[in-house]
């Protein structure tokens, strides 16, 4: 199962990559910007795609729109460091299956993993 993990910020990439790898999961893609993340998805077509609400090109909320229109299958799950209703709301309006707040954990991941593995 290939992973996609969309975050402009490489640490907090390589953060998330290390808790999937440690959560059993090795086929991960990682981009850090808008028009990486859409090549990346539709390269690798990703079961979950992690995506960061904040961008420095485009919002999350458009990425997700954006990816769910290349595939309306897709899982996408939503994730900020900012707790912002309209945010979150506006993610999962979009298609955002749920929604994790950064800095996560592996207990956090793990269950949003569980809830939406077939």
């Amino acid at each position: 199962m290939r992973i996609l993990v969309v975050d402009d910020s490489e640490a907090f990439r390589k953060v998330l990559t290390e808790l999937l790898v440690r959560a059993g999961f090795h086929k991960i893609d990682e981009a850090g910007d808008f028009q990486t993340a859409i090549e990346a998805f539709k390269a690798s077509k990703p079961k979950f795609t992690f995506v960061d609400m904040v961008l420095p090109d485009r919002s999350g909320v458009d990425l997700t729109k954006e990816l769910l229109s290349i595939d309306p299958s897709a899982v996408v799950i939503a994730m900020s460091s900012i707790i912002n209703k309209k945010m979150i709301q506006q993610s999962l309006e979009a298609g955002a299956k749920d929604f994790l707040l950064k800095p996560t954990n592996e207990i956090a991941l793990s269950s949003v993993l569980a809830v939406w593995s077939d």
